[in-house]
């Protein structure tokens, strides 16, 4: 089965907007600072599984992301989607970079929640949601293409690490949840067109 042909487009729209929002607002939007806090109760301020999860996305471990779930999306379709997954994370580090140079939002401030590590760089994008949206977060939508039992358990699979990736970000107090919703939506945007582009849809 395919994936709908607007979902790059509708993800992408998604995205722009609720970063526009984000940017426009210079601070959280409604929902964030309750977010966040519910995180932080739920599993204290600093857990130690967050800061090991958090590091996955940053250098060398983000290349081992990049491989694994490019191995895994060979296996599941193939060999080409395999090397377009890791062109589509080559294309969200960019987008990453060049984002930055323009924007700047930002990240939550120790005065509404807990902060594990202050930052004054910009909360969007975040480098961690785009890692992961353009590598696990496009396995988890070609698992749900599949409709078959594996690719539902795939689906499944990617799906928790994905969250679990966001909420450990949110609950470190790195991002607010809107930013790493954003983030998460233009690398999968970005991840699609590729594919699509290499006529892989």
């Amino acid at each position: 089965m395919m994936l709908p042909r607007t979902l790059p487009l509708v993800l992408l729209v998604s995205a722009l907007a609720m970063g526009a929002a984000s940017w426009w607002a210079q601070g959280p939007l409604p929902g964030d600072v309750a977010l966040t806090q519910a995180a932080q109760a739920f599993f204290g301020a600093r857990p130690a599984w967050a800061e090991h999860v958090t590091t996955s996305a940053t250098d060398p471990w983000m290349w081992g992301v990049m491989l694994a779930c490019g191995l895994v999306a060979a296996l599941v379709r193939n060999g080409a989607t395999g090397v377009g997954i890791m062109i589509g994370f080559a294309v969200a580090l960019a987008a990453d970079r060049l984002l930055r140079l323009f924007l700047h939002v930002p990240r939550p401030t120790a005065d509404l929640v807990a902060v594990a590590k202050p930052s004054q760089s910009s909360g969007l994008p975040s480098t961690f949601a785009l890692v992961y949206g353009a590598t696990v977060g496009i396995v988890m939508l070609l698992a749900l293409a599949r409709r078959d039992g594996t690719g539902r358990i795939l689906a499944v699979v990617m799906a928790a690490l994905l969250l679990a990736g966001c909420a450990a970000r949110v609950t470190m107090g790195g991002h607010w949840p809107s930013q790493m919703v954003a983030s998460v939506m233009l690398a999968m945007s970005l991840g699609l067109y590729v594919l699509r582009y290499g006529r892989d849809d």
